[in-house]
């Protein structure tokens, strides 16, 4: 059992559930926020007693000199753990291995850091269930927090479990969010009045004890301190004459005239070991010796137990840290940190040396600013890239050359912007242009441009494409490998604001991709089929996009995944989903594969609005959840935009759509809120508002944007010949025409024939119709239901009623294996109507939860348990615990049978 705590029953009863849970194959986490003196580490130290017999309980403390040590914490952390690293997966393997130094190779994702270090605890937690307790997190290394924030979310079927206790700190919160989390405020009057009372020295009355509580607002370390330094009568007379209680900045006064007593050797040592902070005592020993400071200096701050020498060096708490530090003049700090910056040179700790060589500095210092840059590269090499950032933005501010510190701001501003710390990269950028050069100025733009498109600001969403072309511009045939980057970015700003881009046009964005389209590369060729399909019309672009969809699907690895945001434009601007699709779901495999979760996110979510184009809500349902567990894994709270179009399709009412599109489209979503009218205007189709559908699509099909309107010519057909505004229906069955003649699309073919059987005569409507359903590939299986739901409508029409009932019951098959449930209601209002009869009720609800019917559907293709860990970034014993519930719901009793169940579906 634990010790026992004052006022912390509820706190203590939480983590002793974790333990148990623990124990049982139910790992989880919890954080622990609190202020200094709270009583944070007491309160995990009291849980924690005595379970070593049961559990293995890894422990560490954060410590600042380590906090620009890129998985500085997570080596110390995962240290005991080396015997099980073999045991998991090569790439997991390798990416703990380039995270730790020891190791060279491309820089892994910190998500894929993440699953290695949760595989690696899952398995030590197969040996024993394993405990990891993190104190003082606030100093931990940004990158090991993201990789603990991403194991604590992660853990569910484990025998793991993680603690996290820290002050209230941005960076640790953030890289934590979704994690239980324990706020531990002041004790109570009671706990708080017996606390102070059983330690302070005499009779304190309880009103007097209970008025110091309320003056510490009942922090446990303050009340220690009172009964401390001052007794009982002390206490009663301070109390009675009102004077200042000696909490929060007192109590560092309080130590502080506690050192002046000391000799001054000592105070010179503490400040030593203050500056140090990790609590190495042979750092410490080696830089005292270097200033010459008596080897038994510690002794007095020992005996009046400031501080602890044992295998460790260790302040009784923080704040007294804080105080020797604090007390010290700047000189004297300046003069430790330069002789533990010598003394870690010398025993090759370059990075540690980095961080005290910047603190010894007065002013300006090329050779530690060079330094801080060389370890900048070491924290990039490893993955770090936010250590990365704050060692150069701290090199940027000790670089003498103005120039090279702009430079060295930018690099900063680029590495927090590749790590989603956009607000921090916007921080980091220098104020002005003046010393940079040309290509430094374009650095500054794309960071720019794409910190707008992340935090979601409309200005910067408005203007990103413009900032992104003078990027472009400035850097002219000087790099040319940047300037296209910024071309394709500034297309993929394109379709996301559209038509309210501000300070350039898209043409003016054909213009300079042609002109920076030059080679066979696959940037180039990528260009070029954009300019041409911006520049020039559809019969003449369609030879250009077919080239560059052929080049995509040619291309593998991280060349693919670099170019996911674009390959929509050349394969939808074909009418071909089915390439679309492929690539995103390529590009998304390879992002699994290399830990780039941020963008598999955005390949999930392109692929819900390319399943949205072809009819198949259920499938972009599908991908709308895996993005969301995936920001979940990440740490994210909700996407940047809602996808207004899928709740159209969900049966939302069109009112609350438009509200919702309208604030998209205010936030500077162009692409989104156009995706979002179509949807309404489609499922107002399928309810037979054919007027209102017509109005709206109008817009969209006569002022198209490059691909986003394509798909809605066959709508706009439809809603046009059922309104009565055949001449407008003609014209877009032009369009389609063109279209279907240049790509050589099938499915462009069969929309086209639907669109003609709509306009036609009876005689010649039916074998539009039946060509138009033969030509449709089963993966445009909601287009397939609509053109069978029209012709049984014409049938119906003909007073064909039988034929009529068949292609409506396909039809309804079709949309209810599709999800479009609106189409759904009208094909059984048609067989109705045709005089046949729908079976009662609906669909059956799916009983499996997204997580665990996408770990079905993994299984079901033939994934062992550890590829499917791998896919979706769990560990193997949460798969095989969503595999039992699987079964279980599905009352099915093995793979084979489960394969049958999804072939079947």
């Amino acid at each position: 059992m634990g010790r026992t705590l004052l006022g912390r029953a509820e706190e203590s009863e939480r983590l002793r559930a974790l333990l148990a849970g623990v124990r049982n194959e139910a790992g989880g986490a919890l954080l622990v926020i609190g202020e200094p003196g709270i009583g944070k580490t007491s309160l995990v130290e009291s849980a924690v007693h005595d379970q070593t017999q049961t559990l293995r309980v890894l422990a560490i403390q954060g410590v600042e000199v380590e906090s620009g040590i890129a998985y500085g914490a997570l080596q110390r952390l995962g240290g005991p753990l080396i015997a099980f690293v073999d045991d998991i997966p090569d790439t997991q393997r390798a990416a703990l291995r380039i995270a730790a130094g020891l190791d060279e190779g491309p820089p892994p994702q910190p998500p894929l850091v993440g699953l290695g270090f949760l595989s690696l605890l899952a398995r030590a937690g197969a040996d024993r269930p394993t405990l990891c307790v993190v104190d003082d997190a606030h100093h931990v290394d940004a990158e090991s927090l993201l990789v603990l924030g991403f194991v604590a979310r992660r853990l569910s079927a484990e025998r793991v479990g993680v603690v996290v206790a820290a002050r209230a700190d941005e960076g640790a919160e953030g890289a934590l969010a979704g994690v239980p989390r324990i706020e531990l405020g002041g004790l109570g009057t009671e706990a708080g009045s017996a606390l102070l009372r059983r330690g302070v020295d005499g009779e304190l009355d309880p009103t007097v004890a209970a008025e110091y509580v309320r003056y510490t607002a009942g922090n446990p370390l303050a009340l220690r301190e009172l009964a401390t330094e001052l007794s009982a009568a002390q206490l009663t007379a301070t109390a009675i004459a009102h004077s200042p209680i000696p909490i929060g900045g007192r109590l560092e006064t309080i130590y502080t005239q506690r050192m002046a007593e000391l000799p001054a050797p000592s105070r010179d040592w503490l400040l030593v070991a203050a500056a140090e902070s990790s609590g190495d005592p042979a750092a410490v020993q080696a830089a005292a010796d270097a200033l010459g400071i008596p080897p038994d200096a510690s002794a007095p701050a020992e005996a009046i137990d400031l501080v602890s020498v044992r295998n460790t060096v260790r302040f009784r708490h923080p704040l007294i840290r804080s105080a020797v530090y604090g007390a010290a003049t700047d000189a004297a700090r300046r003069r430790v940190h330069r002789a533990l910056a010598d003394g870690a040179r010398r025993r090759e700790q370059l990075d540690v040396a980095a961080h005290h060589a910047a603190a010894a500095v007065h002013g300006t210092d090329a050779e530690v600013a060079a330094e801080l840059a060389a370890a900048a590269d070491t924290a990039g090499a490893r993955g770090g890239m936010l250590s990365r950032a704050h060692l150069l933005a701290r090199a940027a501010e000790l670089t003498p050359d103005a120039s090279e510190a702009s430079d060295r701001s930018v690099a900063a501003a680029e590495a927090a912007l590749s790590a989603g710390a956009a607000r921090l990269a916007m921080q980091l950028l220098p104020g002005s242009d003046v010393d940079l050069t040309s290509v430094g100025r374009a650095r500054k733009l794309i960071v720019e441009a794409m910190a707008g498109l992340f935090l979601s600001d409309p200005e910067g969403l408005r203007t990103g494409m413009a900032k992104l072309m003078s990027a472009a511009d400035l850097v002219g045939d000087v790099a040319p490998g940047l300037r296209r980057q910024a071309l394709l970015l500034a297309l993929n700003s394109a379709t996301v604001t559209e038509e309210q881009a501000l300070g350039a046009t898209v043409q003016e964005l054909g213009a300079r991709m042609r002109e920076a389209s030059q080679g066979d590369d696959i940037a180039a060729v990528v260009l070029q089929a954009a300019s041409a399909f911006i520049l020039d019309d559809y019969a003449t672009a369609a030879p250009v996009l077919r080239r560059a969809t052929e080049a995509l699907r040619a291309e593998s690895g991280a060349g693919l995944t670099s170019l996911a945001f674009f390959v929509t434009v050349p394969c939808v601007a074909l009418w071909d989903w089915d390439a679309a699709a492929e690539l995103l779901r390529r590009s998304a495999d390879i992002g699994r594969t290399t830990g780039a979760l941020r963008d598999v996110d955005a390949c999930m979510w392109i692929l819900s609005a390319v399943e949205l184009s072809r009819v198949n809500p259920k499938a972009a349902l599908d991908y709308v959840e895996q993005s969301a567990e995936l920001r979940r894994a990440l740490g994210f709270g909700d996407e940047q935009a809602v996808n207004a179009a899928l709740l159209a399709w969900q049966g939302t009412p069109s009112t609350v759509v438009e509200q919702i599109t309208h604030a998209i489209h205010e936030a500077g979503w162009g692409g989104i809120s156009r995706m979002a009218v179509g949807a309404i205007a489609i499922n107002e189709i399928a309810a037979g508002s054919y007027e209102s559908a017509f109005e709206r699509l109008t817009p969209l099909v006569r002022h198209p944007f490059l691909q986003a309107s394509f798909h809605h010519l066959p709508e706009y057909v439809e809603a046009a010949v059922r309104s009565g505004n055949r001449a407008a229906a003609q014209w877009a069955l032009d369009r389609i025409q063109v279209c279907a003649d240049a790509s050589g699309s099938t499915v462009a073919r069969a929309l086209f024939m639907r669109s003609l059987a709509l306009l036609s005569d009876d005689a010649d409507a039916e074998r539009h119709f039946v060509q138009a359903i033969a030509l449709f590939p089963m993966s445009h299986r909601g287009d397939t239901g609509r053109t069978r739901l029209v012709y049984g409508e014409w049938l119906r029409r003909v007073r064909r009623r039988t034929d009529a009932r068949g292609q409506l019951a396909h039809a309804l098959r079709d949309f209810e294996a599709v999800g479009a449930t609106t189409f759904a209601e009208r094909a059984r209002r048609e067989i109705l109507a045709a005089g046949g009869t729908v079976p009662s009720g609906s669909t059956p609800v799916d009983p499996l939860s997204s997580q665990e019917r996408q770990v079905a559907l993994l299984a079901a293709r033939g994934a062992t348990n550890a590829e499917i860990a791998a896919t979706m970034f769990i560990s193997p014993n949460t798969v095989d615990y969503h595999l039992r519930k699987v079964f279980r719901k599905l009352e099915i009793s093995s793979r084979r049978q489960l394969a049958d169940r999804f072939t079947r579906d």
